[in-house]
């Protein structure tokens, strides 16, 4: 290919439909402290709002996981409140990530406004993506989220349910 029939992409060109949108020079001059940074430091990863001090997330945590504990079949409640105890040390000692500390809080969050499915969210990815440090607590916190959803059922209305009455 002779240099005549290239065309450099800092040579002004009708643009192809793969060539990439052009960025201002300004843009490639700023610092990194664009807006979207500046959000992904102030997200969680999942879309929620920076999680508050430590300490006011463990009183959350604490209030919400033992309030449903005590929601619990009697039988359980001894070995799911163990378990748990087991997270609220592991928090203390501050041998837990600071990312996996804010999916408890926020897990905690939604048990407090009773929304079972971002719970079971939350929980698949605290157990999918920190398993080394959870293995001994999170199967726990799945019985929580059980009588969440329990709650939940019972209050649902009749016929709220479109697979239960079909068209």
């Amino acid at each position: 290919m002779s240099g005549e029939n290239y065309r450099s992409a800092t040579k002004s060109h009708d643009p192809g439909w793969n060539d990439p949108p052009p960025i201002p020079i300004a843009h490639k001059a700023r610092a990194a402290g664009t807006k979207a940074e500046q959000k992904q430091k102030e997200d969680d990863g999942a879309g929620n709002a920076k999680a508050p001090d430590r300490d006011v997330m463990i009183t959350q945590v604490r209030t919400v996981f033992d309030e449903y504990v005590q929601r619990l079949e009697e039988s359980r409640r001894a070995n799911v409140q163990k378990r748990i105890n087991l997270l609220y040390d592991q928090w203390t000692n501050r041998t837990l990530p600071e990312e996996l500390e804010i999916l408890v809080y926020n897990l905690s969050t939604a048990l407090l406004d009773e929304d079972d499915v971002r719970a079971n969210v939350l929980h698949r990815t605290i157990v999918c993506d920190h398993a080394s440090k959870c293995a001994q607590w999170a199967p726990m916190l799945r019985q929580l989220i059980f009588t969440l959803q329990l709650r939940n059922e019972r209050t649902k209305p009749i016929g709220a349910d479109p697979i239960v009455q079909p068209l």
